[in-house]
């Protein structure tokens, strides 16, 4: 039984009773990964490709849309799946506090100026195109590091 007091009761990410669904975004550009400093948790203070939850009645193409322009600004359009992650986080006493399926896409930037930086939203602490050769040095999410090595990309 999961205690009350570990969680708000509008925060229905942590101690799920069914997975959640997130979706993400590779937008790749000379060379480079777009990649965000997640504000909030799972993973606050790492860094992770732009990506958000899927809401009911969205399609997953058109929640990966959605995301990429709210975290990023950057007008984008899906063009293949990349893969799919499980991303399943436990707490220090064994239980599962965060279930995500998470859904990534390729997506090209549509709209705009393409040597325009970043502009993170309300949800990402920065923002940035990083090389994919200096991607080791930065703190990663955990599934990040799971989706590049599954795409043989600088893993």
């Amino acid at each position: 039984m999961v205690d009350k007091k570990d969680f708000t009761p509008y925060d229905l990410r942590r101690y799920p009773i069914v997975p959640l669904i997130g979706v993400g975004v590779l937008l790749i550009r000379n060379n480079s990964l777009l990649i965000v400093k997640r504000k909030f948790n799972p993973d606050a203070g790492y860094w992770s490709i732009p990506g958000g939850h899927l809401d009911i009645g969205e399609r997953t193409q058109s929640a990966a849309e959605r995301e990429g322009f709210e975290e990023t600004g950057f007008k984008v359009k899906v063009t293949k799946l990349a893969g799919i992650i499980d991303k399943i986080m436990y707490d220090d006493t064994g239980k599962i506090e965060y279930h995500y399926v998470l859904i990534n896409y390729f997506v090209e930037q549509t709209e705009g100026d393409l040597n325009q930086p970043p502009m993170p939203d309300s949800d990402a602490l920065d923002a940035k195109f990083v090389p994919f050769k200096d991607l080791k040095t930065y703190k990663l999410t955990e599934s990040l590091v799971e989706l590049l090595k599954q795409l043989k990309m600088g893993y």
